[in-house]
């Protein structure tokens, strides 16, 4: 439920920022976004943290399941890796970007375009890892931290 909240929070923030802003055309691009999440969702795919995560969704409609210390520190564990993941994924493509832009120097238009996607990919694995998977991460070490074995 958690999660769930973290991401519905991340959307209030960019549409937010950008009413606000009046940038959100400039905020919002596709492809950096897309970078980031294709990645991450055959990580959350192929490893067991991502059915960890589908497993605590799940649960998390259900009133009636209490988390055993080991389900948190799995469900932390899982987390982590995947906060790792997501940043790692944010510093690659803002190192793509980078590349891009010294191969075109000479071309204003394109060295632009380029340290944006860089800046951009950057950015939107930081507000996913925070905003989304971070609160998660430390909501199950404040209940782990809680219980008692």
């Amino acid at each position: 439920m958690l999660l769930i909240f973290g991401f519905m929070f991340m959307i209030f923030i960019f549409v937010a920022v950008g009413v606000l802003s009046q940038i959100l055309m400039f905020i919002i691009d596709m492809p950096s976004l897309l970078i980031i999440i294709i990645p991450l969702l055959f990580f959350l795919i192929a490893s067991k943290s991502g059915k960890i995560i589908r497993r605590y969704i799940i649960f998390s409609f259900k009133k009636t399941h209490t988390y055993t210390r080991t389900e948190l520190t799995v469900l932390s564990i899982s987390i982590k890796n995947i906060i790792r993941f997501t940043l790692a994924i944010g510093g690659f493509g803002s190192l793509t970007g980078l590349i891009g832009c010294l191969a075109h120097l000479g071309s204003l238009e394109r060295f632009g375009s380029n340290l944006a996607v860089s800046l951009i990919t950057l950015t939107y694995s930081i507000i996913i890892s925070f905003f989304v998977f971070f609160p998660l991460q430390a909501w199950a070490d404040n209940k782990i931290n809680s219980t008692k074995e």
